[in-house]
């Protein structure tokens, strides 16, 4: 079978235009990719601390952060809130080939939960990532069957938890940082008129109880000179620790980042690169061979749709009861 068999000829098309704009793109050197290593495992990390992970000065990480953002390379730093603590009981993901616009998919998508993440991959296939609330869980049958005639080749479904909910105080520091994931901690702190230790004090409890991540969105379009592509791991619960810490000491020189998911006990989702194709098979062939690994699927990016709207609209309702409460209070209190 044909390449343009296989994937399409109007896919291989698209494909042949997009590849000489990917090859305009500045190449990144090994250094900058380092950068956005730690920048994705907390992007909310000091220029000062990046520089004595990279061997550079807290000025030379600064510039080259600038280049990164400035190019298009680094799309967004962003903040990723744990649905569990939003109400939401499941996330889906669901690779699938369609042939209508990604926007229609979309919008029924949208009717059962809420769009997280849209992966486009080489192929024209499509990872979509989705959040789903507590009590509608019984309709993703419906949901495939809605999808029809787009065919989805595979789906994983993780149940979300978190060891400690977060207080009121929390989700106003998160709203504050949501435009701003890297805004410092003096800011935050005169915005809500608290002090910068009970800011630093609950930052860290909520990193530390799996409430939010700080990560960073890198364009695949962007990264000239190397192949950036997603593994999709499905585990056996009682063996997630050790597959992740083998990926970690194996791996850790491809992987770019480990993409943000509900549920830490069966599903491993990693963005990684390398500069060529052969190293790419051959780091799946590897992950397949890990124990406690049931499957891997691999793919390669052409690009990466990030939605926060869901968490903006569920911590302002919740700050909005809370207040709603607070008034109540204040009024029966004054009769």
């Amino acid at each position: 079978m044909s390449f343009t068999s296989r994937y399409g000829q109007q896919t291989f098309i698209n494909d042949c235009i997009w590849y000489p704009q990917l090859m305009k793109q500045p190449i990144l050197d090994k250094i900058d990719l380092r950068i956005i290593q730690v920048l994705a495992k907390d992007c909310r990390i000091s220029y000062r601390n990046i520089g004595s992970v990279v061997g550079l000065s807290t000025k030379s990480v600064r510039a080259r952060i600038i280049k990164m953002v400035s190019g298009g390379v680094i799309e967004k730093f962003f903040v990723y809130i744990n649905p569990a603590v939003l109400g939401y009981g499941t996330e889906c993901i669901l690779k699938m080939r369609h042939n209508e616009l990604a926007e229609n998919v979309i919008n029924r998508l949208n009717l059962l939960g809420d769009l997280f993440l849209h992966v486009r991959q080489i192929g024209g296939t499509s990872v979509f990532s989705l959040v789903v609330k507590t009590g509608s869980e019984n309709k993703i049958p419906l949901l495939i069957d809605s999808l029809k005639p787009t065919v989805i080749q595979s789906m994983f479904v993780s149940r979300p938890h978190v060891q400690k909910g977060p207080k009121e105080l929390d989700f106003k520091i998160i709203k504050c940082l949501l435009p701003n994931p890297r805004m410092n901690i003096s800011e935050i702190a005169r915005k809500l008129s608290i002090s910068a230790k009970t800011v630093s004090r609950r930052l860290d409890m909520m990193k530390e109880n799996n409430v939010v991540q700080f990560s960073v969105l890198v364009n695949p379009a962007s990264t000239r000179g190397y192949i950036q592509f997603v593994i999709v791991i499905s585990v056996k619960e009682t063996l997630y620790q050790y597959v992740l810490e083998r990926i970690y000491r194996e791996l850790s020189g491809n992987l770019l980042l480990q993409a943000p998911v509900t549920s830490p006990d069966n599903l491993i989702v990693l963005i990684m690169f390398s500069q060529d194709i052969f190293t790419v098979d051959s780091i799946l062939r590897k992950v397949e061979s890990f124990d406690g690994v049931n499957r891997a699927e691999l793919d390669i990016l052409t690009g990466i749709t990030l939605s926060q709207d869901w968490m903006i609209n569920e911590i302002e309702q919740r700050l909005k009861k809370v207040d709603q409460i607070y008034l109540k209070k204040q009024i029966t209190s004054n009769r």
